[in-house]
């Protein structure tokens, strides 16, 4: 893993408008993994993209992340302040996409293969219409074979109780997939987890840098009549210093 440049970043910014979570997740690793094709990287399970992008999220941004929720009970703005490492359930993150492991799961006499999701998973799941046939969508993808007694079972007819299993199985293989913050109100001290999402937070962090960055090529253009390139090239602590001369 590389870190970008700027003028790299701002061509992944602006290379969609609006782009979904799992979408964003892959042109943030696109931007910093040229050693991996876009198929090998949507192809790693969710917690192995979630840490690579922790790491490069420590890269760009720095270490210490900032988040604010609202109390699902008075909403008022909780703000909470933890580090990359604090996220991060593995130090040893490979960018290898391997083949995906397979894995059983046994129970209410049927045998199930299964693998874990990934962001193909995530990017087919964005034409369902709601949770349940998101839900179905999934299980259909990442159950590989069922059978009871030897003979196929259709992946459709399994049991609510196997899939809840199979769900939490998943969970318990990928739990960098599924990470959840501790908030605490200090309003009403209602205590709740909500679910962190690291590929949407860190390209809502992107989007922010870039529309800071295009006022700062803007100033500095109509100051020194410098080309954009060439302002981007410039370190952000020589690219501030000239931001100071240059203001009124």
């Amino acid at each position: 893993m590389h870190t970008p440049t700027p003028a790299q970043l701002l061509q992944v910014w602006e290379r969609e408008g609006d782009p979904s979570a799992a979408a964003c997740g892959l042109l943030l690793l696109g931007s910093s993994c040229d050693e991996c094709s876009v198929e090998a990287l949507a192809a790693l399970p969710l917690g192995q993209r979630d840490a690579l992008l922790l790491q490069l999220r420590e890269r760009l941004f720095g270490r210490e992340i900032c988040s604010v929720a609202n109390c699902p009970q008075c909403a008022a703005a909780v703000e909470a302040t933890f580090r990359c490492d604090d996220l991060l359930l593995t130090r040893d993150v490979s960018m290898t996409a391997a083949p995906a492991p397979e894995h059983v799961l046994a129970a209410h006499g049927i045998r199930v293969q299964f693998r874990l999701p990934d962001s193909n998973d995530l990017l087919a799941l964005e034409a369902c219409i709601d949770t349940a046939a998101a839900r179905r969508l999934l299980f259909e993808r990442c159950v590989l074979a069922a059978e009871t007694a030897s003979q196929p079972h259709g992946v459709r007819g399994l049991p609510d109780e196997l899939q809840a299993q199979i769900a939490q199985a998943m969970a318990q293989a990928d739990p960098q997939a599924d990470l959840q913050l501790a908030f605490c109100c200090p309003d009403c001290g209602h205590a709740w987890q909500p679910t962190f999402d690291i590929a949407r937070f860190l390209w809502q962090e992107l989007h922010a840098w870039a529309l800071r960055m295009l006022r700062d090529v803007d100033t500095l253009a109509h100051s020194y009549h410098w080309h954009e390139a060439d302002i981007l090239a410039l370190s952000p602590r020589r690219r501030q210093a000239y931001l100071e001369l240059c203001a009124p």
